[in-house]
């Protein structure tokens, strides 16, 4: 009876470590597509503002801080 248990427990586990494994690349899928849409926009304001290198550069350097920001609050 403590065997059936034990596999039970077993295979639980190991369910519960699927989901959380799917959870976690939905996670990296969302942040991926999250960072893409990010950097389009960013693009499309440089290129409608006509923005010089010095500009973009500041205004990536500022991205960088906002996604260190976000990344220091969850830890």
């Amino acid at each position: 009876m403590q065997n059936i248990e034990n596999k039970t427990m077993v295979a639980a586990a190991d369910a519960v470590l699927v989901l959380l494994n799917k959870a976690r690349a939905e996670q990296k899928k969302d942040q991926a597509l999250a960072v893409s849409i990010r950097l389009e926009a960013i693009a499309i304001y440089a290129q409608r503002g006509e923005l010089s290198a010095v500009e973009i550069i500041e205004l990536l350097r500022q991205e960088a801080g906002r996604f260190e920001a976000s990344a220091q609050e969850l830890h």
